[in-house]
């Protein structure tokens, strides 16, 4: 499947001789290197980090002036170092390092950098005939280029401190008075513009000038004051300020109406933030509905690529689809992947994640779908970045990677995945917009995204304003995984009450306010309780109000028909954590509804949550996955002890096959899984069965091809490619060690009709009819044969032609 475009991301390092001879060699070996991505690419980028986006902010027209630019390792603009610690032991992060031959490199010139662009675009219109697209990028932090801009001589625009002092631009400041003269501003800048004015104006002159045809925002400029952290204009870790939010939110709004008024034609790609469209609102107001709305040629941000750095692989996965749930109308969205870093003397690939793809396949499993039900993958690849700290680009990164791209898009979800998650991105917007229920919506999304931490398996989302009009077909046989606020919609209300009448399973999360949603699951108001609790196992948990949506108020009527699976319970008293729901109205149909309660705290103006200490206290976002086996999705680990991180999971759909994707963040772990059609033999492995659920390792990383599926108490299974041995047999599959076992086989969607079933060792040719009975039973998903009595072993072969 091709990329529709493809941005290979680079610093200036690798350009050590400043000629056009030097720039010509390096060129050719990042595009030889690149070569199998590019000529498969619709269109290919080169997006420049030449410094921190000072160049644009001080760019005054001449050509011959030289810029500060990325020729360090570290923080290029500390402003955490340690007082009276000796500058040898400072870290990077206090003291930055010239990159080796940094300190021979001259600076260079902006008529320099030009021609560098224009001689990277004649060796790739070379040796490709076609054209090749080059991105500017602005950043608002301190990290890539020491700035006179920022820190000197406009500091007033600076407020966010993840880094310490004021060391992040905000984007709805104004500028001071400065007599100096800038490209756009001949005479000065006048006191009061504002920053998106004057950037856009810069860029403007900027991008023109120097032969760009795109430009980057990096980390989260322009989506908030805070963007790395949890806390913002709106949170300050303890406090939520809804009465400041629809400020906020206009300043906001502000800057990026004065951005595109100065540069109207540039496209926008951007980094975007590290956090769920909830987290950013609830923190910050960001207007994402607004921008997607309103601001023209904008590209969705990619994926962060933070997980590589702290292990949250929930919150990557949780973001990205949260930010993807709705889009600007025509646009697509990217996938971005960390192979080295520029800055911070790391190769994610070679280091952090050890040469392992998990970060390719746990997010490229990850799918949308739009209003017509129709899925949507990533269109773009963004590769960060194709040169190391010290300038160099070694073979061994792309000869590696690639092919595990290739891979995962070549099995890349072609329908909705087991668990949908419908996401009420315009609700939440109307909630924090009027000032509602910012606890709610905050809390709903660090729920998932504990989840997903958890071995949560989802990989599907879809908006709620796409799906009320979605065909019921798309949804049917997938488990519906929804805020219990989406039911303050009417509409949305009502697409979910239907799918419920047709037999439908829908998981509800969060606290339980409202008439439709109570009536729906049949719970009314009691007192609301805080603090900590047992669970029915009497594992400790603790329920913050602050970050968990409010106090647990809410109880079941008596005559409501629930299985309360577990409680929060604390003396004489008790609230549902876990429950499931059944009517006869239903058809078949049932809720499970988790509460939901966060395992963490916080405090004031601190960036992050601090987990509670695992060895005293339950992790209470496992109850979502625990939730789903109620929909036969039995999916359990076994570990060390509670401080052993769950494996991250994701299930999706590929040609009729299921497929597990997965980190095993810790290898001594043991997964166990069942699901509705049986226990899983994924191709190539081996299995213990035990109580009718297969064992695995958590292995490293895995992108396993599950076709087969097995119902039988205990045993050892082998489930084996084989090789075809004659002409017209596409493939053969063989397991071993079956025992009166009943055997579900979903076949490759355009090889139904020619599958055999045979005993014992391979046959010839496909001539010969089945050895085993079968019966074929579609479901929502697709074809299905079923086996009964199974015992020994089972080939099973289809032909490479119907």
């Amino acid at each position: 499947m091709q990329w529709e475009k493809l941005d290979l991301e680079v610093s200036l390092k690798p350009f050590r001789e400043r000629s056009v001879a030097g720039f010509e060699h390096v060129a050719e070996q990042i595009f030889r290197q690149w070569d199998p991505l590019i000529r498969e690419s619709g269109s290919v980028s080169l997006m420049f980090w030449a410094a921190d986006g000072s160049e644009i902010l001080d760019y005054n027209g001449w050509m011959e002036e030289t810029f500060e630019w990325a020729k360090w390792i570290g923080v290029a603009n500390p402003h955490g170092a340690e007082p009276g610690k000796p500058a040898e032991l400072q870290t990077i992060h206090e003291r930055p390092r010239l990159f080796p031959g940094g300190d021979q490199a001259p600076d260079w010139s902006y008529g320099e950098f030009r021609e560098l662009m224009r001689t990277l675009r004649k060796v790739f219109r070379r040796k490709y005939d076609r054209k090749l697209r080059i991105g500017a990028t602005f950043d608002s932090g301190p990290e890539f280029a020491r700035s006179s801009f920022k820190y000197e001589r406009h500091p007033e625009i600076c407020r966010g401190f993840c880094l310490g002092g004021r060391s992040f631009v905000c984007c709805y400041t104004t500028l001071h008075a400065d007599s100096r003269s800038y490209a756009a501003y001949p005479n000065g800048i006048p006191e009061g513009e504002s920053f998106g004015t004057f950037i856009g104006k810069q860029s403007q002159k900027y991008l023109t000038d120097m032969e760009f045809d795109y430009i980057w925002f990096s980390n989260g400029f322009g989506f908030g004051m805070e963007t790395w952290g949890a806390t913002g204009a709106i949170f300050d870790g303890y406090d939520f300020f809804p009465e400041k939010a629809r400020d906020v939110r206009r300043a906001m709004h502000d800057f990026w109406r004065d951005f595109r008024r100065e540069c109207p034609d540039f496209p926008i790609e951007t980094r975007g933030t590290n956090l769920t469209t909830g987290m950013d609102l609830t923190s910050d107001a960001t207007p994402l509905r607004e921008i997607y709305r309103e601001v023209k040629d904008l590209e969705v941000a990619p994926n962060s690529p933070w997980a590589a750095l702290d292990g949250d692989f929930g919150m990557e996965l949780a973001g990205w689809m949260s930010h993807i749930a709705e889009l600007p109308k025509g646009k697509k969205f990217p996938f971005r992947y960390y192979t080295h870093d520029i800055w911070f003397m790391n190769s994610p690939w070679l280091d952090r994640y050890g040469r392992s793809p998990h970060d390719i396949y746990l997010p490229m499993a990850v799918a949308r779908l739009d209003g017509n039900g129709r899925i949507m993958l990533a269109n773009a690849l963004h590769i960060l970045s194709i040169d190391d700290s010290c300038g160099r680009m070694p073979d061994q990164v792309p000869l590696e990677v690639i092919p595990y791209l290739e891979d995962a898009r070549r099995t890349a979800p072609d329908q909705a995945g087991p668990l949908v998650w419908v996401y009420p991105f315009n609700e939440y917007h109307d909630f924090v917009y009027a000032g509602e229920r910012l606890e709610e919506v905050f809390a709903n999304d660090y729920l998932i995204r504990g989840a997903l931490n958890a071995g949560f398996p989802l990989n599907t989302v879809i908006s709620t304003d796409n799906f009320v009009p979605a065909p019921a077909e798309t949804f049917a046989g997938r488990i519906l995984v929804v805020p219990t606020c989406a039911m303050e919609t009417p509409r949305v209300a009502g697409k979910l009450e239907a799918h419920l009448a047709a037999g439908g399973n829908v998981l509800f999360y969060g606290p339980a306010r409202g008439e439709a949603i109570e009536k729906l699951l049949g719970v009314v108001p009691a007192e609301g309780l805080a603090g900590e609790f047992e669970l029915s196992d009497l594992r400790l948990v603790k329920h913050l109000p602050r970050y968990s949506g409010g106090p647990l108020d809410r109880v079941f009527a008596p005559e409501t028909p629930a299985e309360i699976l577990e409680e929060y319970r604390r003396g004489g008293d008790s609230r549902p954590a876990l429950a499931r729901i059944t009517r006869p109205e239903w058809n078949g149909g049932s809720v499970v509804w988790v509460r939901g309660t966060n395992s963490f705290s916080m405090q004031k103006h601190c960036h992050f949550a601090t987990p509670f200490d695992r060895n005293s206290h339950y992790p209470a976002e496992e109850l979502m996955r625990r939730g789903v086996r109620c929909f036969g999705y039995g999916i359990e680990f076994e570990k060390y002890d509670a401080l052993t991180p769950d494996p991250r999971l994701t299930l999706r759909y590929h040609n009729n096959a299921l497929y597990l994707s997965g980190f095993g963040t810790d290898t001594t772990v043991e997964q166990t899984f069942r699901f509705p059609d049986g226990a899983p033999l994924f191709t190539g492995a081996d299995t213990i069965l035990a109580g009718g659920m297969a064992r695995y390792p958590a292995w490293r990383w895995s992108n396993l091809e599950c076709r087969i599926f097995v119902t039988m108490t205990n045993g050892r299974i082998q489930c084996r490619e084989s090789t075809s041995i004659m002409p017209g047999v596409k493939r053969r599959i063989t397991v071993t060690g079956l025992t009166d076992a009943r055997i579900v086989f979903r076949p490759e969607a355009d090889h139904v009709k020619s599958v055999r079933f045979y005993r014992g060792d391979p046959k010839g040719t496909l001539a010969q009819e089945s050895e085993f009975a079968s019966r074929l039973e579609p479901d929502a998903t697709g074809a299905r044969y079923v086996l009964e009595h199974v015992t020994g072993d089972l080939q099973i072969a289809w032909a490479e032609e119907e």
